[in-house]
């Protein structure tokens, strides 16, 4: 006795039967072929909640939990029931349901009036179009089957009777059946895939590939913890300075946190660069020198493993498979880009940024308290590593707000009205929002005030034209890029910064990122998203060019005129951190779709292993054209004469390159130095350094009082260092010749221990310096 039951489905991906339905598939119906020609009708429990079509046997648990809870009740609208099967002259040992994507307007002419029963008419649904298979139930449950109806966010649940109708109330049938049907042709509205069920072993599995792949692609690394790191001997070991000088002052003096040992006299000098707040608490264990190397190359594993996982659970929450997922975090994290910033532990430090759009995003679809808070605590976390991605990951999340309020206020034009957040998530949401405020205006404070103390701080248009690129820079991959490097070669002779403005985003990620902006055949993403991702990628190469895309600078000058905190911004470049996010994302709903058609194929040929092979495929592919080679230089350690002498001290010979290395020495008891490495100039700094030239001498002496020096070490033998051409000279340029000098009548003592030569200033006429 087959009929139909033509419904509107609620929500795409619904569960039909014990079957999933494709995304972007609105509309359905349902054939249900009778098991008996009885044309009795009887009345059975209903309730007036209707959404799509469902059968009670084989729910899913995950997408659907909150409608089992709803089927329960009596009769909502006490109405006459209808049954909405018809009779056939053929009897079925089962009851069949054939789930077709035909739409809503296929086959409504035998239902058109609910009160006459018509033979059921051959319609369109008879071709064989249907691509899902059929699901079979036992006859001897069918009196205590029963089937699920939702409609625009309500479910109707029916009972099977004795002759396998199903019953409807006659208003519901009405409601359902008078409704105003949509010709094939209408586009209908996309809906984003569900939210996924992701179960700890996935999570764990993710973590334990993520960093896997940081050990591999930073080999041999691991085995040379306390003594080597990536890539060099310039930034990293000031980085390792870095973190350990935030723990040890969380520790011991946390209200005066970025008065950091370095810069002496100058307060504030941990302002003077990226902060790197959250990885603080790290330092809490361990001291010295060895320990800080140690941390720091744990962290910096650490950075790319949470690319990699942060990158897939967005992936995954935006609708991929797991093979779809890992290629999003591959992309991500082992962008081309991001290999000419391994030596800034503050750059690669983005996959804070992805984790916490994954948290705030499942919990609002889910309505979680916990993974909304749980966002916004990795938010400000995001923000506390420094302004460098906090600054734009801020504007990022700024941008989602605005579009979130924007569809709030269209959706109050639609008859279903402006959705409502819970109370709890609302009371969450502010104090997610506000503990973010807090950490960021903290963070800013001591900035802002050496932005007002020191002019040079202020970055120009001049030093931002420095690091700006044109056109060429997209084009341009790192020389560490084991593909890229030489094959665009020509187009990085073209750029000035030959680390800070190479956006190049991969072949690879390129191919996929095109397949999954075309979503040719059906993809995973709507479009809008699609085309959102689009526009991010466009936006964040067009920014990160800088100055260099027009003569006139624009439209970068309008963020460095208007844009708060832009410009402070030296290096445009980094925008494209953002940029490789979106670029991942569209690369992994092109891996979907690659996957699904060699699936299909696979499948009519007996591969069943092919898409598992094609994903491994893509994975190594996308780790390979991004992860380069990274050198490991052996990290110098302070001598044990050393360690433990009165300070304030200078180590000679000091210059840009030199000084992060005496930063790293200064780990072993925090003693103060009167240098460091910062990102700007600093004028007292540099007239101490210009005065070491004819160390020992009475001018340098002088100066050396002046400043409140006691301590001087000469190093003889210094390790290869990346040098700063034009920036700084080492001071004094032969430290050789500076240890033969005569020391007499300056007020000195001179003492050698092997490579060292150990000067101890003794009180003088200070105030003869100006």
């Amino acid at each position: 006795m087959p009929g139909k039951l033509i419904l509107a489905e609620h929500r795409a991906g619904q569960l039909v039967g014990t079957l999933r339905m494709r995304v972007g598939k609105r509309h359905r119906h349902v054939e249900v072929g009778d098991l008996g020609l009885e044309r009795g009708v009887e009345d059975r429990l209903v309730e007036a909640r209707v959404a799509g079509v469902e059968h009670r046997v084989g729910l899913d648990s995950t997408d659907q939990r909150e409608e089992i809870g709803l089927a329960r009740g009596v009769d909502a609208l006490g109405a006459e029931a209808v049954g909405l099967s018809e009779p056939i002259g053929y009897r079925l040992g089962t009851l069949e349901r054939d789930i077709g994507h035909h739409d809503l307007g296929e086959g409504s002419s035998p239902l058109s009036d609910r009160r006459k029963r018509r033979p059921h008419t051959p319609g369109p649904d008879h071709q064989d179009s249907h691509s899902i298979s059929v699901t079979q139930i036992p006859t001897p449950e069918w009196p205590k089957k029963t089937s699920i109806v939702r409609r625009k966010g309500h479910i109707l649940r029916l009972r099977a009777t004795p002759d396998g109708s199903h019953m409807l109330p006659a208003s519901m049938a009405t409601a359902l059946l008078d409704t105003p049907v949509p010709s094939p042709a209408a586009k209908q509205p996309a809906r984003w895939a569900p939210s996924p069920s992701l179960g700890r072993a996935e999570v764990l599995w993710v973590a334990v590939v993520g960093m896997l792949l940081a050990i591999l692609t930073s080999w041999p690394l691991v085995l040379h913890l306390p003594s080597r790191i990536a890539p060099d001997l310039g930034d990293p070991v000031r980085t390792a300075w870095q973190i350990a000088w935030v723990g040890h002052a969380m520790l011991h003096d946390p209200l005066h946190l970025f008065n950091a040992n370095v810069f002496y006299p100058h307060p504030l000098s941990l302002a003077f660069s990226d902060s790197l707040l959250g990885y603080g608490p790290a330092a809490f264990f361990g001291h010295g020198t060895v320990a800080a190397l140690v941390r720091y190359n744990l962290l910096f594993g650490f950075a790319w493993s949470l690319c990699f996982i942060g990158a897939y659970l967005l992936g995954r929450e935006l609708g991929l498979h797991r093979l779809a997922a890992g290629a999003v975090g591959a992309a991500f994290a082992y962008a081309p880009y991001r290999v000419t910033e391994a030596g800034h532990l503050h750059v690669i430090s983005s996959g804070g940024i992805a984790l916490a759009l994954f948290l705030l995003l499942r919990g609002y679809r889910r309505g979680s308290s916990k993974l909304v808070l749980a966002g916004w605590l990795v938010s400000a976390w995001q923000v506390s590593l420094g302004f460098t991605l906090g600054l734009q990951y801020s504007y990022l999340i700024g941008i989602l707000a605005l579009l979130a309020l924007w569809y709030w206020w269209r959706a109050g034009r639609s008859p279903i009205g402006r959705p409502t957040l819970p109370r709890r998530l609302v009371a969450v949401t502010c104090a997610g929002m506000a503990i973010f405020g807090v950490v960021a205006i903290y963070q800013a404070r001591p900035y802002l005030k050496v932005a007002s103390e020191y002019p040079t701080a202020k970055r120009t248009i001049k030093e931002v034209k420095n690091y700006s690129a044109g056109p060429a820079a997209l084009l341009a991959a790192s020389s560490e890029n084991r593909v890229w490097g030489g094959a665009t070669a020509g187009m990085r002779a073209k750029v000035h910064s030959k680390n800070e403005s190479v956006f190049f985003p991969g072949g690879l990620v390129l191919v996929l990122a095109l397949i999954g902006l075309a979503g040719v055949g059906g993809s995973i993403y709507t479009r809008r998203l699609r085309l959102g991702l689009a526009a991010g990628i466009l936006t964040c190469s067009i920014l990160a060019l800088g100055f260099g895309l027009t003569g006139a600078g624009y439209p970068y000058r309008l963020m460095y005129d208007y844009a708060p905190g832009w410009n402070g911004v030296r290096v445009p470049g980094r925008v494209f951190t953002t940029g490789t996010l979106f670029y991942a994302l569209l690369a992994g709903a092109g891996a979907q779709l690659l996957v699904l058609r060699i699936g299909a194929w696979g499948k009519r040929h007996s591969l069943r292993a092919l898409p598992a092979l094609l994903g491994a495929v893509l994975l190594v592919g996308l780790v390979g054209e991004g992860a380069g080679h990274l050198a490991h230089p052996v990290v110098p350690q302070p001598a044990r004469a050393e360690i433990g002498l009165p300070g304030p001290l200078l180590d000679l010979p000091t210059d840009g390159a030199a000084d992060r290395v005496w930063q790293y020495f200064s780990t072993d008891g925090f003693y103060k130095i009167p240098v460091g490495n910062s990102t700007f100039d600093i004028t007292a700094v540099d007239d101490l350094r210009g005065g070491m030239k004819g160390f020992p001498d009475r001018a340098s002496i002088e100066k050396l009082r002046y400043y409140g020096i006691r301590t001087v070490v000469l190093h003889l033998k210094m390790p290869k260092l990346p040098g700063i051409v034009g920036y700084a000279l080492a001071e004094p340029p032969d430290t050789a010749a500076a240890a033969a000098k005569s020391v007499a009548g300056l007020g000195v003592t001179r003492t050698r221990v092997g490579s060292l030569v150990i000067y101890e200033i003794g009180p003088g006429p200070a105030a003869l310096h100006s």
